[in-house]
């Protein structure tokens, strides 16, 4: 089992911030907060229209597209 640096996380979520609009895996999302999983690990929370979800930081930030690199505020 890999060995979860939270730290590290939470600082790779620092440009996506509550209220962004991105990408991710080719759908718009907002992010509704940025969260903890029970495993310590970071998180965010993910919504559009039709369905809202929590994610790792490291699932989300594979998969999430900003033009420039940087969440769209």
């Amino acid at each position: 089992m890999e060995k979860i640096d939270p730290q590290s996380d939470h600082e790779a979520l620092r440009n996506y911030k509550p209220g962004c609009t991105v990408s991710f895996r080719g759908t718009t999302y907002q992010i509704e907060r940025r969260t903890t999983l029970a495993s310590g690990e970071a998180a965010v929370v993910l919504q559009n229209d039709k369905e809202q979800f929590e994610i790792s930081a490291n699932q989300f930030l594979a998969g999430v597209q900003s033009s420039s690199g940087i969440a769209k505020i």
